[in-house]
């Protein structure tokens, strides 16, 4: 079906007023079809018209001549619900043309909470996401993820939210950081996800490479799975090694998809390593032979050759898994931190350590609890500067720290990142937070994914290196996540969707962040992010901005 409405002259539309028009920009309208040159008039928070020589007068007009008009991005795998607790503005998302994100990824979201094991569950965030201030920890009581949601649109937030809810909250409420899982725990996961998708959330989220969630079996995956999918709800996941055993892990989350018949979304895939460099055309083969075996699965990616994630991972699972304070009161034990470093740098025999294939030195901090003089610092220059071996230099950090540390990690070729984003199907994501260079994250030295992800793709992939065209990227940044989570009136330039739109230059736009300088963003666009109420069920908002818990629905 073709979404470009039939022109009409200049004289048919002579006098009316729009809320706004965008005149003469040229439309890449979300889809395969060829970009076309023509007026958009908005009303009502929608696109009402798209036609050549538009009469009538809007109450704002923007001269899109020479500018590339398209859908606002979807960010399909964001952690901006995090972030904008703390900081509503989205900033670093919105300058980047993004105008909805999937939020509530690799199993770690605020909530629920349950007394019982709220302590524990916010060391568990120190350590591997954020860090959290005393009067925060006692205000952090949301019974559901959605409790959570409406806390944050009360206070206002700048971009359209599709929430997940985590694995790591849910299983922490049921049976805290434990290893095995009693049958009546397990039961009260179920039944604490199935509250959670009644609500209106979208899905589930796991990220199996962490603790706790790395503790689930694949028996007890399956039937959560099930529950996802008796509510026609997503499961993404963050696998349980994206490295050494990277096709094992993806051979698992396919059997589960297939045994549960859940619509599964694996996250940012990549190839960490260089004994895993040259291979993704394999794993993409894997993959596609999954869906033409009738498994419904999907995958996004972001632009980048580094990886985020926290230090602590650094450290064996086996060896925190009673918790990351009894590693750290360990170290001043010879014998133990001697032993620690070892495993750190060699793996055991059940764990492939992320140091292996890495150069350590390379690893940039970017968060840190206590002293801020250490944020953008490299492993290397932290262990020169303490005359010491770079993996004392992470203990040294962890130790003071207390465990909570974000770095950056290089670990992927630039090769398997294009092929990956070559693929029709692969969808565009930041895998970032929201978070602007001023107020409360001004000291923070993120990914520069949190900036310059989207313009990243459209400046070094479509203009510079010619790895998709220009329209092939808008699409899989709009339309195909739009598709994907069944999303009607969002992804496409046509009449009657959402004026979620962004304006650009195709060529000047580019990422400004670097893993050097990440507080610079934007594409230099025009862009205009207007929101649009989502018109289903449970929809939620604030000011022009929503949270959307109305379900996929499957053809």
């Amino acid at each position: 079906m073709r979404l470009i409405l039939g022109f009409h002259t200049l004289n048919d539309r002579r006098g009316l007023m729009f809320d706004c028009i965008i005149r003469n920009g040229s439309i890449v309208n979300g889809t395969d079809e060829p970009s076309f040159v023509a007026d958009i008039a908005i009303t009502d928070g929608a696109i009402s018209l798209i036609v050549k020589g538009l009469g009538g007068t809007g109450r704002n007009e923007i001269d899109a001549t020479g500018l590339v008009v398209a859908p606002g991005f979807i960010d399909i795998h964001s952690h901006s619900d995090l972030s904008l607790f703390f900081d509503s503005h989205a900033e670093s998302k919105v300058r980047q043309g993004v105008t909805t994100e999937v939020v509530g990824q690799c199993g770690v979201t605020n909530a629920p909470v349950r007394a019982r094991h709220k302590a524990a569950l916010l060391r568990q965030f120190e350590t591997s996401n954020f860090t959290i201030t005393a009067e925060d920890k006692e205000a952090w009581n949301w019974p559901s993820q959605m409790a959570y949601l409406n806390d944050l649109v009360e206070k206002g937030v700048s971009s359209n939210l599709i929430p997940l809810v985590g694995g790591v909250p849910l299983r922490v409420a049921a049976a805290g950081m434990k290893e095995h899982l009693a049958p009546q725990e397990l039961d009260i996961i179920k039944k604490l996800l199935q509250e959670e998708l009644r609500q209106g959330i979208w899905g589930m989220s796991s990220g199996l490479y962490y603790i706790p969630e790395s503790h689930f079996n694949r028996e007890e995956l399956i039937q959560l799975c099930g529950v996802i999918r008796e509510n026609n709800g997503i499961w993404a996941v963050h696998m349980r090694d994206e490295g050494q055993r990277l096709f094992a892990a993806v051979d698992e989350v396919i059997d589960i998809a297939h045994q549960s018949r859940v619509s599964l979304q694996i996250s940012h895939l990549k190839l960490e390593g260089k004994s895993n460099w040259g291979r993704a055309a394999d794993l993409l083969a894997r993959i596609d032979r999954a869906r033409a075996e009738g498994v419904d699965v999907h995958w996004d990616q972001y632009p980048y050759t580094a990886y985020g994630s926290g230090l602590i991972d650094a450290i064996p699972p086996a060896w925190r898994a009673r918790g990351v304070d009894q590693v750290l009161s360990r170290l001043s034990d010879k014998q133990f931190s001697n032993s620690l470093k070892q495993a750190m740098l060699r793996g055991t025999e059940t764990w492939r350590s992320p140091l292996e294939e890495i150069q350590i030195e390379k690893i940039i901090v970017t968060e840190v609890k206590n002293d801020l003089e250490y944020v953008g610092k490299t492993i290397g220059e932290l262990a020169t500067t303490w005359q010491r071996e770079p993996v004392d230099a992470i203990i040294r950090l962890l130790t003071t720290q207390e465990g909570s540390v974000k770095v950056v990690v290089p670990a992927m070729s630039e090769e398997d990142v294009e092929v990956i984003m070559k693929h029709p199907d692969t969808m565009i994501s930041s895998d970032g937070k929201a978070v602007s260079p001023q107020g409360y994250y001004a000291h923070l030295h993120p990914h520069p994914r949190y900036y310059g992800a989207f313009p990243r793709v459209l400046g070094r992939y479509v203009r510079e290196k010619g790895i998709l065209s220009l329209n092939e990227a808008i699409r899989k940044m709009t339309s195909l996540p739009a598709s994907r989570l069944g999303l009607r009136d969002r992804g496409m330039i046509a009449k009657g969707q959402a004026a979620d739109i962004v304006i650009f230059n195709p060529q000047t736009v580019i990422d400004q962040a670097t893993f050097q300088q990440q507080d610079i963003g934007g594409m230099g666009s025009k862009k205009r992010g207007k929101k649009r109420d989502e018109k289903e069920k449970n929809n939620y908002n604030a000011a022009d901005n929503s949270i959307s818990t109305s379900k996929k629905v499957k053809e």
